[in-house]
Order: C-alpha cells, then sequence, then structure tokens
C-alpha cells in the first residue's frame, strides 16, 4: 500500500484517474480467452528453459530514474507469434541479420531470436534490474543451447546506442514513448548511412507507428495480427548524407 501511495503523491487528479482507467482496462484484458491461452504458454516456455519472464513488471519497480519513467511502458513478455509471424511474412533469412531487441526486458524475445537462428542477438535495457534478470534467464538458456550465436544484453539507454550489422532487424514491444522511438530511429538511420545495408523494424503494439511511418526514407512492411513493420535500405540515407555534405 505504501508503494502504491508513493508513485500517486504529486500527481493530478486527471493523472490519477488515467491511471485507474488504465488498470481496469488492463485487468479486464488480462480475463480474456486469448490473454489466458497466452499466460498458459509463456509459462510454458519458463518451463522449457528454466526462466523466468512470464511475469509483467510495473514501470514503478524497473529501478529507473524519476525523470525518466514517463518515457518507459512496462514489462510484459512477447509472444513467439510476435516474431515468428512478421519475419515469415516479410520472408527474413535470421541466418544473415543481428537481431536487436529494444528494451529487452528479461530476455524473452531474444531467447526465441537465438531459436529462430539470427546470426547476432542483443539486447537494449534501461533497467539494470530487468538487465540482471535477463542474463540470468540466457545463462539457462545457455546451457540447452550450445550452438548459440553472439549474444550481449547492455544496460544502456537505447536513444544512445549505436546499432551495427549488415543487416539489422530492430525489435521493439512498445517500450517507450515516440520522442525516445524518434532518437532511436535515427540512430538506425545513422547505421544505414554507415555499413548496415537494411534494417527491419518489428513493432509489436505499435502505439507510435507514425515515427517511421512518416518518417523519410521507411516504408511500411506487412502487418499480423497487434505488429507493424517497417523496412528501410541503406541506398536511401546514402545518398542523403553525401548531398548533405556536397558543396554549392
Amino acid at each position: 500500500m505504501q508503494a502504491i501511495l508513493s508513485r500517486l503523491r504529486n500527481r493530478q487528479e486527471g493523472e490519477i484517474a488515467a491511471l485507474i482507467l488504465k488498470n481496469i482496462r488492463h485487468g479486464i484484458a488480462a480475463l480474456s480467452v486469448e490473454q489466458r491461452r497466452r499466460r498458459a504458454a509463456d509459462r510454458a516456455f519458463d518451463r522449457r528453459w528454466g526462466t523466468e519472464t512470464s511475469r509483467g513488471v510495473s514501470v514503478h519497480d524497473l529501478d529507473i530514474d524519476r525523470s525518466r519513467i514517463e518515457q518507459c511502458n512496462r514489462y510484459d513478455p512477447s509472444s513467439a507469434a510476435m516474431l515468428r509471424d512478421p519475419i515469415a511474412a516479410l520472408g527474413i533469412d535470421p541466418a544473415i541479420h543481428h537481431f536487436i531487441d529494444y528494451g529487452a526486458g528479461k530476455g524473452r524475445a531474444m531467447m526465441l531470436a537465438i531459436e529462430m537462428g539470427f546470426a547476432r542477438v542483443s539486447g537494449i535495457e534501461l533497467s539494470t534490474r530487468l538487465c540482471d534478470i535477463a542474463n540470468a534467464n540466457i545463462a539457462h538458456f545457455a546451457t540447452r543451447r550450445p550452438d548459440m550465436p553472439p549474444v550481449r544484453m547492455i544496460a544502456a539507454d537505447a536513444a544512445a546506442f549505436m546499432p551495427d550489422g549488415c543487416d539489422i532487424v530492430a525489435y521493439f514491444y512498445n517500450p517507450f514513448d515516440a520522442t525516445v522511438m524518434s532518437m532511436v530511429r535515427n540512430r538506425l538511420e545513422g547505421a544505414l548511412c554507415r555499413l548496415t545495408g537494411r534494417v527491419v523494424v518489428i513493432y509489436a503494439n505499435p502505439e507510435h507507428g507514425a515515427v517511421f511511418a512518416d518518417a523519410p526514407g521507411w516504408r511500411q512492411g506487412p502487418s499480423t495480427p497487434g505488429v507493424a513493420t517497417f523496412v528501410a535500405e541503406a541506398e536511401r540515407f546514402r545518398w542523403r548524407a553525401l548531398t548533405a555534405r556536397a558543396p554549392f
């Protein structure tokens, strides 16, 4: 109770009402048949690998600086379909892609990516608490996957992270607000101006999909239930960079 009261302290009445409504909606959604099926699949994943990825975590329990809380969302685990369905729809060959999970949480999507055969797998997570859990989960996972590719979990601000790789699949499960998402998009575009040939964004629960949909050089790919995809090729961004440097 004390923890709840501390979160509500100094909030306006409108903010409190919005939080109450959000929690009511979350509770109603949790009662649906689909949500019960998904929770059962989450628990089965953890039983299989000896991990703990299923329990959601409130953004207020993520040891994130108070100044950043409004920019971040709670942790909830990704389902296998959030990755497998769009990857199949896009015709991606995981063996030639660097998979980067932005807001990697407890490492569930990273482990799914390893199962799918990605060449490299990285996770970026601001919460050190979740990073510790993810590292423990991946260590358990590794004991049963001796063929694992290079994997790294990075405790960092996603907006400051410099992505790399010949081809990148960037995965988001609605981890942060439009401001941070725009900064991450700029970093991905920077990679396209250097050595990266293509970036594919897989965006589950795409609350801020306009950050990519409205940006020059990006095109929308196939959608699957609850997931949007966006693609950018290096040629568009390298040409823009050369034009910006050209003398007049």
